[in-house]
């Protein structure tokens, strides 16, 4: 396969230090910390398809508990995805878990979170580069686990702080979080702008080439007028007294706050599209924010999914938009393969698309780089059969997809001649 040993820049993912993950590692831990957590969630009201009420079936690490949720799941790509990390990194003798592959498998899961150099093994192995990285635990940190993981300031805990009671829908708050360490009492809104400042600094100085927005999984991809008078007013609203327009108003000025320090930093601006609140999601809702800021680069995640279609359009109207790969093979491999080759076919320079994988566990990880290249291979493979593109333009394209745009989107040139570098071995 000619793709299968290339560099990787992975745009997107959230891999937690392998000390944030209980002790000891058991396949039933494995799963409740990756996306099967999602497939097994149970009902509980909230409208963004956050899993807040995990299964207690992931609480059992038998081989009876672990073949029940198996059963469940074995036709998602979720659940394809992580097996084919686990077959591949722990060499696995069978195409699907079976008890003896269970068996085999437990004791290195343990072994190997509780070693440091886990993280970096495999990071070696799949030949990846560099990881933008969304510190999901703790936002805004800047200290990342590992060298080649890149902190991405996410936005979210910023638009609650209109209150340092307030909190995001992750339960972050930015005041709360981060004026105690540089000693700031924030009292107005020009106190936060300042924080903000600082923070966005410190990442800055850390290596970070963008911002990260998710703010999708709480209220509208669309940003209104959002004035600085209107949000100076509400800041210091306690969170049981402020009115849903008024929080909204406040997050909209904050999300241009951002924007223009993305605008005046060069930093890239990565947003959660799709799969969130699907009433608030559809990345079309960027529309607005697209035309009012052309000099800011636009990274849209995850397809837009269900909005594949709707995507593909607005990265052939505005030259400012990214197409980001991440998250979609593990949603569905077919619907990514047909996602792939129309944003081929509709972006008029095929340098603006690129791949993450947006998981917690390096075996996930792992799996999702797997079924993007299959993704990939599988979209290209197409395109070469029907005569549409020849095999070394097919070659040259994966490439580019898997590590040269992502360099050129993020401004990483430096790493460039690291793409004749060869594969680490676990």
């Amino acid at each position: 396969m000619a793709i299968q040993n290339v560099p990787v820049f992975n745009a997107h993912d959230h891999i937690w230090p392998l000390n944030r993950f209980e002790s000891p590692m058991t396949v039933s831990s494995l799963f409740k910390h990756s996306y099967l957590a999602w497939s097994m969630r149970v009902s509980d009201g909230s409208p963004n398809g956050i899993a807040r009420s995990p299964s207690s079936a992931f609480e059992d690490n038998s081989w009876e508990a672990v073949q029940a949720i198996i059963k469940k799941v074995n036709l998602s790509s979720f659940y394809w995805t992580l097996l084919r990390g686990l077959a591949e990194l722990y060499d696995l003798p069978d195409k699907e878990l079976t008890k003896d592959s269970w068996q085999k498998l437990s004791p290195k899961l343990e072994e190997n979170y509780k070693n440091p150099a886990w993280m970096t093994k495999v990071l070696d192995r799949a030949n990846i580069k560099a990881v933008i990285y969304d510190l999901h635990f703790k936002p805004g940190d800047w200290e990342t686990p590992e060298p080649r993981l890149i902190p991405s300031l996410k936005i979210s805990s910023s638009l609650a702080a209109f209150h340092p009671e307030a909190l995001d829908f992750e339960g972050y708050n930015l005041i709360r979080d981060w004026a105690p360490y540089f000693d700031i009492w924030v009292d107005s809104l020009k106190d936060l702008e300042d924080l903000i400042e600082k923070v966005l600094n410190k990442n800055i100085q850390a290596g970070a080439r963008s911002l990260k927005s998710p703010i999708a999984y709480e209220r509208s991809l669309a940003i209104g007028p959002g004035t600085r008078e209107k949000a100076s007013q509400i800041f210091g609203t306690p969170p049981d007294r402020i009115s849903p327009e008024d929080r909204l108003a406040f997050g909209d000025y904050i999300i241009r706050f951002y924007l223009e320090q993305a605008r005046a930093k060069n930093l890239v601006f990565q947003v959660h599209t799709g799969m969130a609140r699907l009433n608030d999601a559809n990345p079309i809702l960027m529309t607005t924010a697209l035309e009012q800021y052309p000099d800011i680069v636009f990274d849209l995640f995850h397809g837009g999914y269900p909005w594949i279609h709707e995507i593909s359009s607005l990265a052939k109207n505005y030259p400012n938009v990214r197409l980001n790969l991440a998250w979609l093979p593990q949603l569905s491999i077919d619907m990514a393969v047909s996602a792939l080759k129309e944003w081929l076919q509709v972006i008029p320079q095929n340098d603006r698309i690129v791949w993450g994988g947006d998981c917690w566990t390096m075996e996930e990880m792992f799996g999702a780089l797997l079924a993007g290249k299959h993704v990939i291979a599988r979209a290209l493979a197409d395109f070469v059969d029907e005569g549409y593109i020849g095999i070394d333009d097919a070659i040259l394209t994966a490439k580019n997809i898997l590590f040269q745009n992502g360099i050129d989107i993020y401004h990483m040139e430096h790493l460039e001649n690291e793409q004749h570098k060869s594969v680490s071995a676990v």
